[in-house]
């Protein structure tokens, strides 16, 4: 499915746009602080519910303005789709096909999106909370149950630890303690069976776009880290076994802190480069940079794959710190069937696509083809 046209209102900066998107490769380029980033932050917030930027509404609402609206129409070969939100005064409006829905969670999972921007350095040189971030918005978008079982985890993981806190407390109710014990094993085994699965999938892809991009001098590979041990083989019964035997391992020490201290909430992804360098320590910003980019690509594929049609792609300022070889690069792995938004200060460093494509030009919120 591509994005056919969008309309954007009261927008960080924009007043009001309309633009029709090639199902293609698209283009945006202008100076810093024009509006390319704002234009792919609206679209993110039309397909995924939420910015990639902020958690408040309120920063997109053009400035002096009351609220913004957005509204995408959409197409496939199977049906047309029309997304539409606004947020004026704070009440939120979401309208699917012009069915108005009450939250805007239910924008998730109609049209898939994968968005690379420079902040993603993060999944690779962050936290391991910025990793676990990036595994579950793409599972959830690529495996149609994945998240309902992350929700069903957390519910059980939130009533374990309001259980261990009263431990903490002086409180002793161990056959209580079990029972929310048992469910969080159950449901926290399958989200890590999952981020097993799914990274078993791309390690193939990755590896591929990887060594694209650097001309095939250096290899990338991930693995998943429970606990602080890897594991590779996807088998449900010896997570669960694994995850029983860490928690029986912690029992007083989670008593003691008053909540759990091991499972899919704790857990990281191991990112090694040419087999035995873990790229967030050894990797230069140039390499960790082509490696998160690298993932993204990977989890286009994912989806693809197990969808059966390939998600949005955008990216923000993807150039930015590659030399004219990666650069190159990527423009040749940009020319498959996904239809991609692109933005760029650089329209020079575009010339070598050889793919159809549309060109735009951004100015102060103001968008010309």
């Amino acid at each position: 499915m591509h994005l056919k046209k969008i309309k954007i209102n009261n927008f960080r900066n924009y007043d009001t746009a309309e633009v029709e998107l090639s199902p293609c490769l698209n283009i945006l380029c202008g100076k810093n602080g024009q509006g390319k980033t704002n234009f792919l932050e609206a679209v993110a917030y039309l397909t995924l519910g939420r910015s990639f930027r902020t958690r408040r509404d309120e920063e997109l609402i053009k400035k002096d303005k009351k609220g913004f609206y957005l509204k995408g129409e959409f197409q496939s070969d199977e049906e047309n789709l029309i997304l539409e939100v606004g947020n004026a005064l704070n009440r939120l409006v979401v309208k699917i096909n012009r069915v108005v829905h009450k939250s805007k969670r239910e924008l998730f999972g109609r049209v898939h999106t994968v968005i690379f921007t420079p902040d993603d350095l993060q999944i690779i040189k962050g936290s391991p909370e910025k990793r676990r971030e990036f595994l579950d918005l793409h599972l959830a978008q690529a495996y149609p149950d994945y998240r309902q079982v992350y929700l069903r985890f957390y519910r059980a993981l939130y009533q374990r630890n309001a259980l261990l806190k009263r431990f903490k407390e002086g409180a002793r109710d161990f056959n209580q303690l079990e029972v929310w014990t048992n469910r969080m094993v159950e449901e926290g085994s399958r989200v890590i069976l999952y981020r097993q699965q799914a990274l078993a999938e791309i390690n193939p892809w990755l590896n591929h776009y990887h060594q694209v991009m650097s001309n095939e001098r250096e290899t990338l590979g991930c693995a998943y880290k429970f606990g602080r041990e890897v594991v590779a083989e996807p088998d449900f019964d010896r997570i669960k076994e694994r995850f029983r035997g860490l928690l029986r391992t912690c029992t007083e020490e989670e008593i003691r802190r008053g909540y759990t201290l091991v499972g899919p909430h704790r857990d990281d992804l191991q990112i090694m480069m040419n087999h035995r360098l873990e790229l967030r320590i050894y990797g230069s910003q140039g390499q960790q940079r082509t490696a998160a980019l690298a993932l993204k690509l990977a989890m286009v594929d994912l989806i693809k794959k197990i969808q059966g049609t390939a998600p949005l792609l955008l990216l923000d300022d993807v150039f930015s710190e590659f030399d004219n070889e990666r650069k190159r690069e990527l423009l040749r792995l940009l020319t498959t069937g996904t239809q991609t938004l692109l933005s760029t200060t650089e329209l020079k460093a575009t010339s070598a696509f050889t793919g159809p494509l549309k060109l735009f030009t951004v100015e102060s919120g103001v968008i010309h083809d």
